[in-house]
């Protein structure tokens, strides 16, 4: 199994999107940590010997990212070592350009 580390980017971002959950879609505090825990499950996923392709999103491809999808609207991207791997971004797929 390797090794999977979360980038403090990704973690500010699903911190984000928890209060904006609560906030604005009024989920309950419960609802919300409980979409955010689901992403944490994603990440544990990662450590087994599943890869993704590298992301078709430029931003990420030229930086050598691989991306793999959560729930058909989150995108993460992930930079692939030989002894683990590292989520480096998260972002919604509409806001993604090609």
């Amino acid at each position: 199994m390797r090794e999977v580390v979360i980038s403090q980017t990704v973690l500010d971002k699903i911190d984000d999107l928890e209060y904006f959950l609560k906030t604005e879609l009024k989920l309950s505090k419960e609802a919300a940590k409980c979409r955010c825990d689901r992403m944490e499950t994603l990440f544990q996923s990662l450590a087994g010997i599943a890869d993704y392709p590298l992301c078709r999103f430029k931003k990420w491809r030229v930086l050598g990212y691989r991306c793999v999808p959560f729930e058909k609207n989150w995108i993460f991207a992930y930079e692939l070592f030989d002894d683990g791997i590292i989520v480096r971004d998260m972002s919604h797929a509409k806001l993604l350009k090609d």
